[in-house]
């Protein structure tokens, strides 16, 4: 039997007077509870909803209560207590299109929430990982001598180069994280860089975003009192243009544990509209990201109060009304490396259009922070394989009957780094950024199908 942990989570603060019949307990004025389904489940899941208590009492008892769309009532199920609160979804529950559940804690009711059902996902089956057998490119974009740019290296760091973007007019953009500028290589130069463009201080830990107009966003933690800023820069000259406060309570507050958790090195991603978002964590690590809007198609910004109201979670917008569903992980038993992730495309009724399974018999390690893009209106995805201290990706495009392409990189990023090492270029193409305080650094173009 298979078994999925809900990584999807909510927060749910469980306060006296919430809900009609709540107790008056003190432990129930306190209750913090995360908890829930995943967001994309099968027929032949085991599917187990799980909640953790992050604060108040762990002995109050718990209810679950579940219906999909072909029934009128819910069904009601007892939350067994051991490590945190758990139960078991009968799977002849799991039919039709959507999940609708909520928990209750000592009468005190959790919004509801839905899971999506996926009928008839398209499986796409990796095998087992080739470790050793990557692809190159020899369509250089941008190269730089590593005397060209800067490195942080010492016993405790191992840095360089962070990131990169792609403009709509096909130059390459390159942070020079540790000498606080952008590189900016011209189409069919790839030699020698045309530009350096000065940022503020800081903000060389950034990821780095265009607007609709060729706008120059990057962010920057502040301190005293410690926030993260959005900054509007100038493309020629590197000046603020404005600067605004991303979110509210920085790190998650004082607990660490208040979504959205406002994080440096998020990305920072244009929505279909224009929109520019910063990518928040919504509940534990590992969850699918909200994506919270900073500054509107016009390049100006949004109220910290504004970004707020408006995030969107647990799905990435898309073009045609469009949401993207995952990256879903699923686990057999709730341990070790996971052999299964998926992805799903909704429509604005709620429906999943397009499904897929990705099956690994090589378990997949850390998961890439670069976030799901288009190319050709296919999600392109990255999925991670580790084998000691050597990282592999698989890339694929995401078809209507599986991977309408598939490439397998080695990564070629020096140091740690969160940023990402991987963009799928406004051409439909995929460009890598290598770096090496050796041979210095290299953006390399490959093709997507």
């Amino acid at each position: 039997m298979k078994s999925l942990l809900a990584l999807a989570t909510t927060v749910l603060a469980l306060a006296l007077g919430l809900a009609a019949g709540a107790s008056s307990s003190p432990s129930a004025a306190s209750l913090k509870v995360r908890g829930g389904l995943p967001n994309l489940v099968a027929a032949d899941d085991r599917l187990v909803a799980r909640y953790t208590f992050y604060a108040g009492s762990k002995a109050v008892p718990g209810t679950f209560y579940v219906r999909n769309d072909l029934q009128k009532r819910f069904s009601r199920l007892p939350l067994t207590r051991a490590a945190g609160y758990s139960v078991t979804v009968p799977t002849r529950l799991i039919h039709g299109h959507l999940l609708t559940y909520y928990a209750s804690f000592r009468g005190v009711k959790q919004a509801k929430r839905s899971a999506w059902i996926l009928a008839k996902p398209v499986v796409v089956r990796l095998g087992t990982h080739q470790f050793g057998q990557t692809q190159g490119s020899s369509d250089v974009v941008a190269r730089a001598r590593a005397d060209e740019v800067g490195w942080d290296i010492s016993d405790e760091f191992h840095l360089g180069p962070q990131t990169f973007q792609t403009a709509s007019d096909g130059s390459t953009w390159l942070e020079d994280s540790f000498d606080n500028r952008l590189l900016v290589w011209s189409p069919g130069s790839a030699a020698h860089f045309a530009r350096s463009i000065p940022i503020p201080w800081g903000a060389g830990l950034s990821d780095i975003a265009f607007g609709p107009a060729g706008e120059v966003y990057v962010t920057r933690q502040l301190t005293d009192p410690a926030r993260l800023v959005l900054d509007r820069l100038d493309p020629a000259t590197g000046g603020i243009v404005w600067e605004s406060k991303v979110g509210r309570e920085y790190g998650g507050g004082s607990s660490g544990d208040s979504p959205p958790v406002i994080a440096s090195g998020s990305p920072l991603r244009l929505g279909p509209d224009g929109t520019l978002y910063y990518l928040v964590q919504m509940g534990r690590p590992g969850d699918e990201w909200g994506w919270m809007p900073v500054a509107t198609p016009a390049g100006t910004p949004l109220s910290p109060g504004a970004q707020i109201a408006g995030i969107h979670w647990p799905y990435q917008p898309l073009h045609g009304g469009l949401r993207l569903v995952g990256l879903e992980v699923y686990t057999a038993h709730g341990d070790g490396a996971p052999h299964e992730i998926r992805y799903a495309l909704v429509n604005r009724a709620g429906r999943v259009v397009r499904s897929w399974r990705i099956l690994s018999t090589t378990g997949i390690s850390n998961f890439h922070q670069t976030v799901p893009d288009l190319a050709g209106g296919d999600p392109v995805v990255v999925v991670d394989f580790q084998d000691g201290a050597k990282t592999e990706y698989e890339v694929l495009r995401l078809g209507p009957h599986g991977a309408a392409a598939k490439l397998s990189l080695r990564r070629g990023v020096f140091g740690d780094t969160l940023l990402p090492d991987l963009r799928v270029g406004a051409d439909g193409k995929l460009y890598q950024l290598s770096t090496s305080p050796d041979t210095g650094i290299t953006v390399t173009r490959l093709p997507l199908g």
